[in-house]
């Protein structure tokens, strides 16, 4: 079945006019291309749109997604503090590193077997995390702990921000306003005299 697109005009004109009208049994190649073209253009804006909805939502937290393994209690009062489930890393496979204003997790596993059969095979896993550390927080006192459990917990203190300095700032006053002033008092020391 032919639809309209292979039914184009044939692009030579000198054998057109001598042939008359040939249609082709193949689109024309700029009709794919710009067709493709417009699917492609649909596709970035969805990613984009599905991008931006992302970042409006912030920080996804385990409660709010279960297939997560971290929980984050980022800006509570005692500073900064993040739990991350790594239970499959040894913790010499781990690496917890400070860079900027951001914690980086890194995990890395190689795992290699052999089956009974002589069927072999090799497995790499990386679990890669950062987050941003609030401007509040502490980053160079910041700690890490693994428990029992294999849950890492990464915490820094609050800045310890010092008092407040206080002293007293002088008014000044414009010339202007204060010989007036010099001047009533003199006139008033004039007239007692």
């Amino acid at each position: 079945m032919l639809c309209r697109m292979h039914l184009a005009p044939f692009a030579s004109s000198s054998l057109a006019t001598r042939l008359g009208t040939v249609r082709t049994l193949w689109p024309h190649a700029e009709t794919i291309f710009s067709e493709l073209q417009q699917e492609m253009e649909k596709a970035r804006q969805f990613m984009s749109s599905f991008e931006q909805l992302l970042s409006s939502h912030g920080p996804i937290t385990a409660e709010q997604a279960p297939s997560s393994s971290a929980a984050l209690t980022q800006g509570s009062g005692e500073g900064f503090s993040v739990c991350q489930d790594v239970k499959d890393f040894a913790p010499e496979q781990l690496s917890v590193k400070v860079v900027g204003r951001k914690v980086v997790l890194v995990g890395q596993k190689e795992t290699q077997s052999t089956d009974e059969k002589g069927s072999f095979s090799y497995k790499y896993e990386v679990l890669k995390r950062e987050w941003d550390v609030p401007e509040e927080v502490d980053a160079e006192a910041l700690t890490c702990s693994l428990s029992g459990e294999g849950q890492l917990r990464i915490e820094a203190p609050r800045l310890a921000l010092p008092p407040p300095n206080e002293r007293n700032v002088p008014i000044q006053l414009p010339a202007a306003a204060a010989q007036p002033a010099a001047n009533a008092e003199d006139g008033a020391e004039r007239a007692k005299a």
